[in-house]
């Protein structure tokens, strides 16, 4: 074959490809852009969704260092007995049993009213007055450990009613209020102690109380007592 139609058959054919690669790349480019158009449509995947919320744990009761009255507490102390009055310069002891809050009004806030019944005696060391007492004891946690504790008793005693010698209080009643407070710390979840003032008597200048028989007013020098406790907590 001639050289002359070898060169122009082969000039016809590359010119024949340009021509046909033509649509092809056209068409290549147009799905390109389709694609990534329809790419652009397609709607961004939805975050997931955020964890429920889940309120912090509440303090537990019983965790230690923290006050609970809901446990038996067995306690002891000691006080300084008649403290400003006929029976000063002598001293008690005291044991106590004090029994878990009542389980009353436990979802209420109010709750904190609800007393601890308790039990206990102030044995006087000098042959003054001793008395055995039972009521109700209502406890306050504080912050930093702390606590506050107010008591409210009946009382029975064997000291002296009426005519008292010297060095002996005249209760004017054989059965008596008893009343104080306490200020306390947690030393840890089952140790505690305490400050706590003590009052005896027969409630004659708040209640107007006559008792044993009198006709006139009941004396009513009571009996105050100052001192601390240590308690452990089951």
């Amino acid at each position: 074959m001639p050289s002359t139609l070898r060169g122009y058959g082969v000039t016809k054919r590359l010119k024949w490809r340009r021509i046909l690669g033509l649509p092809v790349v056209a068409l290549t480019v147009t799905l390109s852009l389709e694609l990534a158009h329809g790419a652009d449509l397609v709607p961004a995947p939805s975050p997931p969704p955020a964890p429920p919320y889940a309120a912090p744990a509440a303090p537990q009761a019983g965790q230690p260092g923290l006050y609970d009255p809901y446990r038996m507490e067995v306690r002891f102390g000691g006080f300084l007995h008649g403290v400003g009055g006929t029976e000063k310069g002598t001293y008690d002891l005291s044991p106590e049993f004090v029994f878990p809050r009542l389980p009353l009004f436990q979802s209420q806030w109010w709750n904190v009213f609800v007393p601890r019944p308790h039990v206990g005696a102030n044995i006087n060391l000098e042959g003054r007055t001793s008395a055995f007492y039972a009521g109700g004891l209502w406890s306050f946690p504080l912050p930093y450990r702390t606590f506050f504790e107010l008591f409210v008793d009946g009382a029975i005693h064997n000291g002296v009613e009426n005519n008292a010698l010297p060095g002996h209080s005249g209760l004017g009643c054989p059965a008596l209020f008893h009343v104080g407070g306490s200020f306390g710390y947690a030393i840890t979840e089952h140790w505690t102690v305490m400050a706590t003032f003590d009052h005896l008597s027969n409630g004659h200048y708040i209640f107007g109380i006559n008792c044993a028989g009198n006709t006139g007013p009941t004396p009513n020098p009571g009996v105050n007592n100052w001192g601390g406790k240590i308690g452990y907590a089951f």
